[in-house]
């Protein structure tokens, strides 16, 4: 498996980047909207410029053209060809580097099976399925047999029982196979099943490297995240693995997996927090909250609100609140589902 280095490496958004992903680990690079993390996969690929250096093991790699450091990359876009059926998508790497039929054939059908695909090789991406499309993109980014796989925010369009089921199988595909995984995210609720480095991006530098957990006992980091933090009055064990938090006049039912005495924070990912103009069928965790001011930035809805008195800043990916109408000075249901709270 290859490892990864940065020294000193620079451009129009990465200031002075130092970072390692050694072999034996899975790498998050986390940070908000605009922190550089997709400029620092470009980097390691090769496809902007950059000063400074970066290393596949102890070999310089910065002359090296994107197509020659043997990378599987996919976008967060998924580039996908739409012209393309789903087998001459994922054949396209292979047919570039001149490949034979016979090696393209084994190739895909392996990637499109690994990735319980294959049925779909006849389809064009237009009729696939937001999961069925991310897989598309990585079976293709895997069909070159690459030493490294970048994946920009690869599950952010997921339902989480997709998602959970794309991370174990790309989890075993880079164990398996030796890949080096790095991964840009804003996202945290999946970073602590992989047990992995996680380094921290905010306006191009590197402010965090280390683990998920020691992360989540940094207030002054989690703060520039995309989170919602709050301080922890009381813990009352409930049943079932649960525990009801007292925030301020706030009462959060939560997953229970700690010591109380340990118990700091409550925090919930801003884009699983759950907007509506009506209650919810489920009233756990719901609120009625007052928005005292919204902007939109970059396609994140930026909110203040007042709940109970509480003061909360959410930014939410505008496609999930499309269909909400969001005023100044009107009321909203806000709802944190249980799932995605995590004592710290």
């Amino acid at each position: 498996m290859t490892q990864i280095k940065l020294v000193n490496v620079s451009n129009y958004i990465l200031k002075k980047v130092n970072l390692q992903f050694k072999e034996d680990e899975f790498n998050i690079v986390l940070g908000p909207s605009g922190a550089g993390k997709t400029t620092l996969l470009k980097v390691i690929a090769g496809i902007t410029n950059y000063e400074g250096h970066v290393y596949f093991d102890e070999r310089c790699v910065d002359k090296i053209p994107p197509g020659k450091r043997n990378i599987g990359y996919v976008p967060q876009n998924l580039a996908l060809f739409s012209h393309m059926t789903v087998w001459d998508n994922v054949a396209f790497g292979l047919k570039v580097r001149k490949e034979n039929k016979e090696t393209i054939r084994r190739k895909v059908s392996r990637v499109l099976k690994l990735l319980n695909i294959y049925h779909l090789k006849d389809h064009y991406p237009l009729k696939l399925s937001g999961g069925e499309k991310q897989r598309v993109a990585i079976a293709r980014a895997l069909a070159i047999d690459p030493e490294v796989l970048l994946l920009d925010e690869p599950f952010s369009n997921l339902h989480i029982s997709l998602r959970i089921e794309l991370l174990s199988k790309i989890t075993s595909i880079s164990k398996e196979n030796g890949i080096n995984v790095v991964i840009a995210t804003h996202n945290i609720d999946f970073i602590e099943t992989l047990h992995g480095k996680v380094a921290v991006l905010n306006k191009g530098r590197i402010i965090y490297d280390g683990s998920f957990k020691e992360l989540l006992l940094r207030k002054e980091i989690l703060n520039i995240l995309p989170l919602i933090s709050l301080p922890i009055d009381h813990v009352e064990p409930l049943a079932n693995g649960l525990c009801l938090v007292k925030t301020g006049k706030i009462s959060i039912v939560a997953p229970w997996e700690r010591d109380v005495d340990d118990a700091k924070s409550v925090i919930i990912p801003s884009d699983k927090v759950v907007i509506s103009n009506k209650p919810q069928r489920v009233q756990t965790n719901t609120y009625l909250a007052l928005i005292k001011r919204i902007n939109i930035i970059n396609g994140w809805v930026n909110m203040a609100l007042s709940i109970e008195g509480m003061d909360i800043k959410v930014s939410i990916p505008q496609n999930i609140v499309r269909d909400v109408n969001l005023k100044e000075k009107t009321k909203v249901y806000v709802k944190f589902p249980i799932r995605y709270v995590r004592i710290v």
